[in-house]
Order: structure tokens, then C-alpha cells, then sequence
């Protein structure tokens, strides 16, 4: 924790579902920062339902606060004007957490994750998802296993594998009808 001093670990993302890279990230923010002094920022709040915004922000808050049940969760709408006006938002949603933009800490799996932070000049910790040390996953790999009725891999937490692939197959038949 010397390293940042009184920061705040910050990891955004969609987390549509949650998987073992988004968990190594989690892992590394808390072990660096702690439970009180870590935030995940759930992105896509307010997005409908598509192929990659499949579970809603609570479905996805159950999976995360399965594994994690002692970190804070945030939820962040889109906004399709600018990257400008989300960067407003995320601030924001920050600042009414007592989080003052200075001491965010922003989290990612790899520079291209966290570039627009970079651009910013925001502080960041880079965990490095190509270098052997985490699993090389994505959601939309996730979701397309579950379409097809693939092994997961170990991708996905045993705590929540079996709730994400039930509550897929529900929606799933669902989501074809429309």
C-alpha cells in the first residue's frame, strides 16, 4: 500500500460475467489496496439487453458479490455522446463516494484496457494478462461458450459457473424469441 499512499484501487468494467482474468485484476487491486480501499465500477448499468450486455447490472452485482462479498460495487451507465461526458460521470460517481479523482488508482488487464485512463494522465496499475500470469479469457468468449455448450475452462468460478450457465439458458431461449 506504500506505493499509492491514501489511493483508492479502481477497476470499471462490464464484467458480462465476471471471469478468471476480471478475478486476478480483483485479486491484485485488493491485495494492494484492501476491501475499504477498492472499488469495482460495473459499467453498462443502464445498457438493454444484447448479446454483450446479456446480464443485467444485478445479475452481474450477484456474481461479483459471490466471490467478492466484501467489495463495493458502483454502477456506471453508458453515454453515447463522448468518452468526455463518462469520464464526467465516472468522476462523479467517484466524488460521491468520497473518492476525489487524484486518488483513484485505475486497474486494468492490460495498457489497451486502461488507455483512456493513460491518455488522462490517471493514475494506473497495469496487471498484465499476456504475460503467462493471468488466463487469457474474455467475456464474449464466455458468452459464445455458453451458446454453444462449451467446457468453460476453469474460466469461470466455481461459486457462480453453474448460476451463469442456468440463468444463460433461461435468457438465452428468451432472447432468441425476440
Amino acid at each position: 500500500m506504500e506505493k499509492y499512499g491514501d489511493c483508492f484501487g479502481i477497476y470499471c468494467g462490464r464484467f458480462n460475467p465476471i471471469h478468471a482474468g476480471h478475478e486476478a485484476v480483483i485479486n491484485e487491486m485488493l491485495k494492494l489496496f484492501g476491501a475499504d480501499k477498492s472499488r469495482l465500477i460495473i459499467g453498462s448499468a443502464n445498457a438493454s439487453q444484447s448479446l454483450r450486455h446479456f446480464f443485467s447490472y444485478e445479475e452481474r452485482r450477484a456474481f461479483i458479490k459471490t466471490i467478492f462479498p466484501d467489495i463495493k460495487t458502483l454502477p456506471l451507465g453508458d453515454f453515447a455522446s463522448s468518452d468526455d461526458e463518462w469520464m464526467v460521470a465516472l468522476d462523479d460517481l467517484l466524488e460521491s463516494s468520497g473518492i476525489t479523482p487524484d486518488k483513484a488508482v485505475f486497474f486494468g488487464g492490460c495498457e489497451e484496457d486502461i488507455s483512456f485512463f493513460l491518455k488522462l494522465n490517471r493514475k494506473c496499475h497495469i496487471l498484465n494478462r499476456f504475460d503467462g500470469t493471468t488466463p487469457k479469457v474474455s467475456a464474449t468468449e464466455i458468452r459464445d461458450n455458453l451458446i454453444h455448450g462449451r467446457d468453460m475452462n476453469h474460466f469461470l468460478n466455481p461459486l457462480i459457473e453453474e448460476k451463469v450457465r442456468n440463468l444463460f439458458q433461461t435468457k438465452w431461449m428468451d432472447f432468441q424469441k425476440k
